[in-house]
């Protein structure tokens, strides 16, 4: 062999041994063909050059969809507390009520103006209003013996409760006579309604000030503003009524369950309707849901404290 032959031949052999490190080289960094020494994404052999062209695409178009979700407005929601009230109602449907009451507390506590917070509300309404129409002895609620010349309203008057409240307890459809030594469950209306117009916010309070249910107006509440920079205002109900029409109904008559309820409270004037009521621009007040405003008309009566906290 020519001398310039044999020295072509190991130039030529020198460029091939660095082409291929630098082959190699890349593959390990960039991940092509796989681990080294290991199987590909498709359990070929790592050095399979089609083996990490697919490698290659695979990672591209992952890293592609990952950008565009980044990007996306559309991304899924993470909302606060909503694990929480997940088990909440896991255990509600268990019927281990006492652990289902202490987790909705608590998510009402961690969670203040989250989705789970309302929900959270709205069902321990629910248990406490079962609790409260509910007799258990001791709970408030007393078995009365009616007396000569008693009659519903002086009863009713007597004890701090309402007419609508007496027949929905004792099952009356109508107020027959009352004949002396007849039992009346009585229930005194002893609850509150508490305002928070810049949250949007009703609750009706127990006489120790614990939140009994939380009521969710249908829109935005209208209530005046604060005067003479207080922040909280003392107020009561005024009364509380039913309409067919303009027309007022008694709670003796029979169409009055499904007449339309109106709570009037003093100082600012304000009202709260149920929203199957038209009203307009210069309504001021507070507008519910039909079933929400049916339940609030039972359990409120007249001179029931209202605090506005603006």
């Amino acid at each position: 062999m020519r001398l310039e032959t044999l020295i072509r031949l190991v130039a030529a052999i020198i460029v091939l041994t660095i082409v291929v490190l630098t082959l190699v080289t890349v593959s390990k960094d960039i991940g092509l063909g796989g681990k080294p020494g290991g199987n590909g994404p498709r359990g070929g052999s790592s050095g399979v050059a089609g083996s990490g062209t697919m490698a290659s695409e695979d990672s591209l178009v992952v890293i592609d969809s990952l950008r565009r979700k980044l990007k996306s407005k559309t991304l899924p929601e993470i909302v606060l507390g909503n694990p929480a009230f997940e088990k909440a109602r896991g255990l509600l449907e268990r019927g281990e009520y006492g652990d289902a009451r202490v987790m909705l507390k608590e998510i009402i506590k961690r969670y203040p103006g989250a989705p789970a917070e309302r929900e959270a509300y709205r069902v321990l309404g629910e248990m406490r209003l079962d609790d409260i129409l509910e007799y258990r002895p001791g709970d408030g609620k007393f078995i009365y013996t009616v007396k000569p010349n008693d009659n519903y309203l002086n009863i009713a008057d007597k004890h701090e409760t309402g007419l609508d409240i007496l027949m929905y307890l004792n099952g009356l459809t109508r107020l027959d006579r009352l004949q002396p030594n007849d039992k009346l469950l009585i229930m005194p209306l002893n609850l509150s309604l508490q305002i928070i117009p810049r949250l949007n916010q009703l609750f009706l309070m127990d006489s120790d000030g614990s939140v009994v249910k939380y009521y969710e107006p249908v829109v935005d509440m209208t209530v005046p503003m604060k005067r003479g920079g207080l922040e909280t205002v003392k107020s009561s109900v005024e009364s509380v009524r039913a309409y067919k029409g303009r027309k007022r109904v008694s709670v003796t008559r029979k169409d009055y369950r499904d007449a339309s309820k109106k709570i009037n409270i003093l100082k600012p004037n304000i009202s709260i309707i149920s929203d199957e009521v038209n009203v307009g621009k210069s309504f001021r007040g507070i507008i519910l849901t039909k079933p929400d405003m049916e339940e609030l008309a039972l359990l409120l009566r007249r001179s029931n404290t209202v605090e506005i906290r603006y």
